[in-house]
């Protein structure tokens, strides 16, 4: 009992830190439930249970594959899977791009005879790269995109320039992957009850919708709710309910800080321009993730696209600066030694991290 309860502690150190410093700062100043945002912890909730619904009925694997199957090598595979987990992390958030990709990458190297280390650090790259174009691609772009109400097309506008081009950094890399042919010998998914993978189709269009605030947010998630009790209630006890936990004691933690002083004048004249703003966010996520950066620096600064941009290019970089790369590593360590990943994800995503933030400085 002691050592599962060690273990969980373990796997949700972000929640308990936020706990901690929650109930840590709750004694200088009263907490405020009116603090929690409602509206993002909804939006994260649909997104969870959507995603289960589509993992259980293997609708992202079944598409993945049709594309796999059209690589002949791993040159070409790579650039699939790259396209693929970027595409999917704008979707539907970066955590299940990977957790749809990445196995499929390790059953594929199991059947082709190679080690996917490079392939799966470049798709962990993509899915944070990727989802950082969209609101929903990301728990950190949901919460900002609902603090600081943003237009949809503003929003983009702001992370378009720097995803493209780390779309296209990664892409060159993946030039360096070998053109030698691969007999892909993988077995066709076939879709089950074609009929309520449409309807979850039809709810994840009106969640976004919602979260793009053209349609009542509760009134979608009361929709989605009712939809899973009658279709799929065993999906509620799959949702990850510490992540909404952690953004919980955030909330908390964080709108105890702008009531207690001298942390409030602190951290407002350390972001008290965009480039300060920037390299905060970008260091703090490199310590602490993107996640809690972007909810702790939010209600502090006045420079949002600073921020914004900080925290999705803070994702590349060290392993703990985004979870999606905590995710990608412990797939790819069920079956193969760590080190030559290690080595490959901190050289990538140093030089990644460095090459954008140089042509954010310059160009934005």
């Amino acid at each position: 009992m002691v050592k599962v309860i060690r273990d969980k502690v373990a796997e949700e150190v972000v929640l308990v830190i936020a706990l901690l410093i929650s109930v840590v700062t709750s004694f200088f100043v009263k907490p405020s439930l009116s603090a929690i945002d409602l509206n993002v912890l909804l939006a994260l909730f649909n997104l969870m249970l959507l995603s289960l619904a589509f993992e259980k009925y293997q609708v992202l694997d079944y598409m993945s594959l049709k594309l796999i199957k059209k690589g002949k090598n791993l040159r070409r595979i790579g650039a699939i899977l790259i396209s693929v987990s970027a595409v999917l992390g704008m979707l539907i958030t970066n955590d299940v791009a990977l957790l749809t990709v990445v196995p499929l990458t390790l059953i594929l190297s199991n059947r082709a005879n190679f080690d996917p280390f490079k392939v799966i650090v470049l798709e962990t790259a993509a899915a944070n790269i990727g989802s950082s174009l969209t609101p929903f691609g990301n728990p950190q772009n949901l919460y900002l995109f609902n603090f600081f109400n943003l237009k949809f097309i503003d929003f983009v506008q702001m992370t378009a320039p720097f995803v493209l081009v780390g779309m296209v950094l990664l892409y060159f890399v993946n030039l360096g992957q070998s053109k030698n042919h691969i007999d892909i010998q993988i077995k066709d998914i076939i879709l089950k009850d074609k009929k309520k993978i449409t309807y979850y189709l039809f709810l994840f269009v009106i969640v976004i919708l919602a979260i793009l605030n053209y349609m009542d947010l509760k009134v979608i998630t009361a929709i989605c709710m009712i939809s899973f009790l009658l279709l799929d209630r065993k999906l509620f006890k799959k949702v990850d309910y510490f992540l909404l936990l952690t953004f919980v004691c955030f909330f908390i933690a964080v709108d105890n800080f702008t009531r207690i002083e001298s942390i409030k004048v602190f951290l407002n004249s350390l972001l008290s321009t965009d480039r300060n703003t920037f390299f905060v966010s970008i260091g703090l996520s490199q310590i602490i993730s993107n996640v809690p950066t972007a909810i702790l620096l939010s209600s502090f600064t006045e420079f949002k696209k600073a921020l914004i941009i900080g925290v999705n290019v803070g994702g590349v970089g060290t392993m703990v600066a985004s979870l999606a790369n905590l995710i990608s590593f412990k797939l790819y360590t069920k079956k193969y030694k760590s080190s030559r990943y290690k080595r490959y994800f901190y050289s990538l995503n140093i030089i990644v991290l460095i090459l954008l933030m140089i042509f954010v400085m310059f160009f934005y």
